[in-house]
């Protein structure tokens, strides 16, 4: 859920053991029985490339005809009336996959994938997809491997993935490719921006810089700058040995107990009474699955995104933000104590196009916290984006303040000591 924590934990069991166009190939080394796939790099605003995309994972159907479609059904705590809520599952390297949509898949002209923080899943978007949806936008949110509902079927298949970057950013591209875009009628003309908060964004970030076809924006909410702090995997730190799972349960049992889990939430939502018992009792839930701690174990011992690096993901962004076909955008809490504004400065240098807003009083997760700001932020620049409304109109009727949370749109100027002495050594040293 934390950087600080990942640094810890990799420490203290590091310490036990004391021992233009281009092709981009994968391939699993495992037994995992994966598909291999190529995947084309195409320039920008070209037609979709999906039928090109043969992928790790199929989507689940209770047919057992050879078009395979995903299988949706209604939401247990919805209602049924127009317009519900609705989850649907898929297959993906041997985990059943969990994910929610709110909007006309077929009509929709924009498709917003929210893509959620370690710790959490599609329930900390549900503001955003009861919002946000009409007959011109379908919002998602989906649950990445290892979080959520998204979980192996046996102990063979956790043995044979590795919860990383590397594994998300595959997963995510798959989901849009053979979920979000082969739902859409006019899959050519459909825009998709990935939305993403904490590890959420970083991971939106390396989808986009990457799978640079099936992306037209992305919206950064809180986006954590690092994941993972080692170059490759260490050999005895793996989910696949006994002492290291023995080693991690004490502090495995106490990091997702209730009362760890609301401390947590208490550092870094600016407002505590938006705390709800129910965010706590879904973020534990997960932590009940038998393969809950394997996952935890790989996700905190794996390597850093393996393509590129944070400061390269920017830069290929800015390339694609300065075509002026890419959309980019931010959206941070101000006061959020582990990605503070000076992250999101440092990104609006690089990436100068970038509209950036902050609201405040907001934390690490505004999505959660500030969910109406959120909103109205989202829908103005999907409106300003693609869906024909001038930037003037849009900037003018977006209000400066919901709900005692304001809205401010910043230029990414340095504010304090502390950002001015960044922006200097950012500015004249690096």
């Amino acid at each position: 859920m934390l950087a600080e924590t990942h640094h810890r934990l990799l420490s203290s069991l590091h310490a036990s053991t004391t021992t233009s166009t281009r092709r981009t190939r994968f391939q699993s080394s495992n037994k995992s029985g994966f598909v291999s796939f190529t995947a084309r790099r195409v320039r920008f605003g070209t037609k979709r490339n999906t039928s090109r995309f043969r992928a790790w994972g199929k989507p689940i159907s209770s047919s057992t005809t050879k078009d395979e479609t995903t299988t949706e059904t209604l939401r247990k705590d919805d209602d049924g009336e127009k317009g519900a809520v609705f989850q649907g599952v898929y297959e993906f390297a041997k985990h059943r996959c969990y994910y929610e949509r709110k909007g006309d898949v077929k009509a929709a002209k924009v498709h917003v994938i929210f893509l959620h923080g370690f710790g959490v899943g599609t329930f900390h978007y549900r503001k955003q997809l009861n919002a946000l949806s009409d007959e011109e936008v379908c919002a998602w949110s989906m649950d990445i491997c290892g979080q959520g509902k998204s979980w192996p079927r046996s102990g063979e298949d956790v043995r044979d993935f590795e919860y990383s970057m590397d594994s998300w950013r595959d997963q995510v591209e798959y989901f849009v490719r053979e979920v979000v875009l082969k739902s859409s009628t006019e899959e050519a003309k459909v825009k998709v921006v990935l939305a993403g908060n904490s590890l959420g964004g970083k991971l939106a970030l390396y989808v986009a810089a990457t799978s640079e076809d099936i992306t037209d924006g992305i919206i950064l909410l809180n986006a954590t700058p690092f994941w993972g702090f080692l170059e490759k995997r260490v050999r005895f730190l793996t989910k696949e040995n006994e002492f290291i799972v023995k080693l991690t349960q004490p502090y495995w049992d106490n990091f997702r107990s209730k009362e760890n889990v609301r401390r947590l939430l208490t550092l870094v939502y600016a407002d505590k009474t938006k705390i709800e018992e129910s965010l706590i009792e879904n973020i534990i839930e997960p932590t009940e699955n038998e393969f809950a701690i394997r996952a935890f174990i790989s996700t905190f011992t794996s390597p850093k995104a393996s393509r590129l690096s944070y400061d390269e993901m920017l830069e290929t962004i800015r390339d694609r933000n300065e075509s002026m076909f890419f959309k980019v955008a931010l959206c941070y809490g101000r006061e959020d104590p582990w990605v503070v504004p000076l992250w999101g400065q440092r990104l609006k240098r690089v990436i100068k196009n970038a509209t950036y807003y902050e609201l405040s009083p907001s934390g690490h997760c505004p999505n959660d916290e500030t969910p109406e700001a959120v909103n109205a932020v989202v829908r103005s620049l999907l409106d300003e984006w693609f869906l024909n409304t001038t930037t003037t109109s849009v900037r003018r009727t977006l209000p400066k303040q919901i709900d005692g949370v304001s809205i401010e749109l910043v230029d990414g100027s340095p504010r304090n000591v502390f950002e001015k002495v960044d922006y200097w050594k950012d500015t004249f040293v690096s």
